[in-house]
């Protein structure tokens, strides 16, 4: 703080007193501590090859392929856009892998009572496209649900269950293994089973409620015209072995889930912007990455009810139950109704 008037410093010494000391010559003077380090050059690098990669990418699947006379032949044109489709996606990845890695190194410096990690939403976008990336590996398994077939045992369970391994590695190699949330609870002091148990017994009324909303929505996007186009999840429901769906639903998906949208999301906004936002962020990022305007209203809610569970309670296992028991309730029911022992009206 700058001096002033009447503090002392424009004050002339007391009469008697000795004059100060003067500095023999030679002495060295303390060093200026040095500005930390942001390495700008990095976030232009990055932004340069994510607007890059995403004008690429972008600009491949809007186009088709198309012929002139005395051009190229269709398989070279074929050829050329997958390699742009490529070099694309390699550039997006790549700019969002160096504003992950310098975000570590710039936030390092904060308190450890701050979030030290990349951008949520630059996680977010990685895991997206990796998941995409590793989800054509079973090509011919997504080809097989679009078709109403069974796909392979391999090939399902690495479809339902690559984007939350991908989340739960993302979330180990930017957030904990740098230490992005010392500090941060994630096990309550005490009362872990009975939270879990809580958490439990709420799955069926939260279940009961997304699904009044989610019937709800569905009627009004019937009403404007839009009709529900199954997804993923839904096909499998209907062709995948029991098993896989039940490791993937109701194991997988709720542990892989939580770490990310409630230890690391919700912990990490909390942090940076308070729990109202944190709250409410979460949620809306929860409901975004399930990908249908159908489910959202419903999922978001259920977001919601997770992240106020997990606020309340700082226990990660309460809401993985609470999340394992609502999927589970989804997916005995989806079976219920594969195999025609109830059925249920469908809008028309």
């Amino acid at each position: 703080m700058d001096d002033l008037p009447g503090s002392g410093a424009d004050r002339a010494e007391p009469t008697g007193a000795a004059p100060p000391s003067p500095i023999p010559p030679g002495t060295p003077q303390p060093a200026e501590t040095p500005p930390a380090p942001t390495y700008r050059w990095l976030w232009l690098l990055s932004i340069l090859l994510i607007v890059g990669g995403l004008l690429t990418v972008g600009g491949v699947l809007g186009t088709g392929a198309t012929l002139v006379p005395g051009g190229p032949s269709e398989p070279e044109i074929d050829r050329l856009r997958g390699l742009l489709l490529l070099s694309g996606a390699v550039a997006l990845i790549g700019g969002l892998l160096v504003n992950a890695v310098r975000s570590i190194v710039v936030r390092r410096r904060l308190p450890e009572r701050r979030y030290r990690g990349p951008s949520i939403v630059v996680m977010s976008l990685l895991a997206a496209i990796l998941a995409t990336g590793l989800s054509l590996l079973a090509g011919d398994d997504l080809l097989a649900l679009a078709g109403g077939d069974s796909p392979s045992v391999a090939g399902s369970l690495l479809l339902l269950t690559v984007t939350q391994v991908v989340l739960l590695v993302i979330s180990g190699v930017f957030v904990f293994l740098p230490r992005a949330l010392a500090g941060a609870r994630f096990l309550p002091e005490r009362g872990a089973l009975r939270g879990v148990v809580v958490a439990l017994v709420l799955a069926a009324p939260a279940w009961l409620a997304a699904e009044l909303v989610g019937v709800l929505v569905n009627l009004l996007l019937y009403a404007l015209g839009m009709e529900f186009e199954p997804g993923v999840v839904e096909a499998a429901i209907d062709n995948v072995h029991p098993l896989v769906l039940a490791v993937a639903l109701v194991v997988v998906a709720p542990v892989a889930e939580e770490v990310f949208f409630r230890g690391v999301v919700y912990n990490a906004w909390e942090r940076e912007y308070g729990s109202r936002r944190a709250l409410a962020g979460s949620a809306l990022l929860f409901a975004l990455i399930h990908g249908s305007i159908f489910v959202f209203v419903p999922i978001a809610l259920l977001g919601l009810l997770l992240a106020r569970l997990y606020q309340q309670t700082r226990s990660l296992p309460a809401v993985i139950a609470l999340h394992a028991g609502f999927n589970a309730i989804s997916l005995g029911l989806g079976l219920l109704v594969r195999y025609d022992i109830i059925q249920v009206p469908v809008p028309t």
